[in-house]
């Protein structure tokens, strides 16, 4: 019997942790998020008071970007050469350097990418997609569940992969079959009147395309054994799966994923790439950021914070001194930094439990198109979870395919095999499902986020859940240590999500405004 928990460490898997965490409120397991897409509602400063930032991911962008519209003097410092943080679209040239040792330089061809954090814009996070709006970066749609796709599950369909319209037809006719049987046998009267037995009756037949004696013998919305032809060449629905096949745990959630609000259609994403997000902000930043600046040591001062810092091209150190500090840098690798926080906030840093997330991809010819597939997902049997097909470029000669997108349980498996034998095993995954094609997959690339400098993972594992991270420390770290405020997706109702960094850092933003206007007044 599957748990609630390993449900939704399953999506997780599948989706990244903001599945996770969207099933997790459908449960009542966690709080349903504020109202997204409200504009900031920042005061301009008075006398200019300053503020470094450390780290230029999104929340960290999204803090420079509005204090420094609030007339408020903002340092950004950034130990990569690029802003970003996990927003990382990865091209040909871009040199992946992991903390095992290994280096990868991608060799795609121009216009390919492979977004190796977040590629996905939900249509209701109005936040960022309002900064998209301001900035004028150019959205087309992402396709998040294409019913061409295929399901492979060892146990079920001995193994062979089928589509997931048919998974999804034959779930609907066998569950609506046995609910109108139920029905007309008169095991629903204490609930049903006369008149809704006969409507629900109706429309089961209607939802489960069900025969006139209420059976499920199969649909052509399932797919086609021989499609409809010219002239008298009718169309002949594929056989049924037993519904046996179908209850299998491990094929619930290719049912349920896009039935949870953070994947419905109309899933977007920035055309050429989801660094196009990061680097709209970084071109209005300017020199506001400072790339390629290692953070050594954090102290509170009198006045406010001091940020011992390390150029990495010239081993220069220098101080950096400010009214307040906005720490954006993964809660773990905080902990691990020197710095005067206090005791209580140093342990929960220390606490922090971050969840790994690996990806491989491919370039590849387009062979996934001649099967009708056009975005979208197929999920896999094993550690690698999914093949993820683009979204953009349809007919082109090649495409960027992704051949395991793997995170909690079986991303930590999945780190622990070399880099070699991880892009071997999505290889192979891919193979299964679309048989012969693994000769066609090159220039094979890996993001495993752990191995990752300055991320060393993929997000926080669940607040407040046994297991996961103590909800105690959420609440803690979501209020300033002195001078020095944490703002992450990490640290909102939407982990994993570029829409919680956005919104973090929009609270973290206010909560400085609100404290410099006190102080103005004393």
């Amino acid at each position: 019997m599957t748990t609630r928990r390993q449900f939704i460490e399953a999506l997780s898997s599948v989706g990244g942790f903001g599945a996770a965490y969207a099933s997790m409120r459908a449960l009542g397991l966690a709080a349903d998020p504020v109202a997204y897409g409200a504009p900031l509602q920042l005061a301009p400063a008075q006398g200019r008071p300053s503020v470094v930032i450390l780290g230029a991911g999104i929340a960290g962008l999204v803090s420079a970007w509005e204090l420094s519209q609030a007339g408020y003097d903002v340092t950004v410092l950034e130990a990569r050469d690029r802003a970003g943080g996990r927003n990382w679209s990865v091209r040909g040239g871009t040199r992946i350097e992991m903390t095992d040792g290994t280096v990868q330089t991608c060799d795609f061809a121009p216009g390919h990418y492979l977004n190796a954090g977040p590629a996905r814009l939900p249509s209701y996070h109005q936040t960022i997609l309002g900064y998209c709006r301001q900035f004028g970066v150019a959205l087309e749609p992402e396709v998040n569940q294409s019913r061409s796709a295929y399901v492979q599950n060892d146990a079920a369909n001995g193994g062979k992969p089928f589509r997931i319209r048919q998974l999804m037809a034959d779930t609907r006719g066998h569950v609506s079959e046995l609910l109108a049987k139920a029905i007309n046998r008169n095991r629903l009267d204490d609930q049903l009147t006369a008149e809704d037995r006969d409507r629900m009756v109706a429309f089961l037949r209607l939802y489960g395309d069900l025969d006139a004696a209420y059976e499920y013998a199969g649909s052509p919305r399932a797919g086609w054994k021989s499609a409809p032809g010219p002239y008298l060449q009718k169309g002949v629905a594929v056989d049924k799966l037993p519904m046996h096949a179908l209850l299998d745990e491990d094929l619930w959630i290719s049912i349920l994923f896009d039935e949870l609000i953070d994947w419905q259609a109309t899933m977007l994403q920035p055309v050429g790439g989801m660094d196009r997000i990061p680097a709209a902000f970084a071109a209005r930043l300017g020199d506001k950021i400072r790339r390629g600046v290692e953070v050594t040591e954090i102290r509170k001062t009198s006045s406010g914070v001091a940020i011992a810092t390390l150029e990495k091209s010239n081993g220069k150190t220098a101080l950096v001194e400010a009214d307040y500090a906005i720490c954006t840098l993964p809660l773990h690798l905080l902990a691990a930094m020197k710095a005067d926080f206090a005791p209580d906030v140093r342990a929960a840093l220390g606490r922090a439990k971050y969840e790994d997330a690996s990806k491989v991809a491919f370039e590849a010819p387009r062979f996934w198109e001649a099967d009708q597939i056009y975005g979208g997902i197929s999920y896999v049997h094993g550690d690698t979870q999914v093949i993820w097909y683009p979204s953009y470029g349809f007919h082109a000669p090649t495409g960027i395919v992704i051949g395991a997108y793997a995170s909690i349980a079986q991303g930590k498996r999945l780190a622990r095999l070399s880099m070699q034998e991880r892009i071997d095993a999505a290889r192979s995954a891919i193979d299964r499902v679309h048989p012969g094609s693994a000769a066609l997959l090159r220039k094979g690339v890996n993001v495993t986020w752990s191995n990752i400098p300055y991320s060393r993972g993929g997000w926080v594992a669940d607040w407040g859940v046994p297991g996961g991270n103590d909800l105690a420390d959420y609440k803690l770290l979501n209020q300033p240590d002195g001078p020095i405020y944490f703002a992450t997706a990490n640290l909102s109702q939407t982990p994993g999500w570029q829409e919680g960094a956005a919104l973090s850092a929009h609270r973290v933003v206010g909560l400085i405004g609100d404290r410099a206007r006190q102080t103005q007044k004393l």
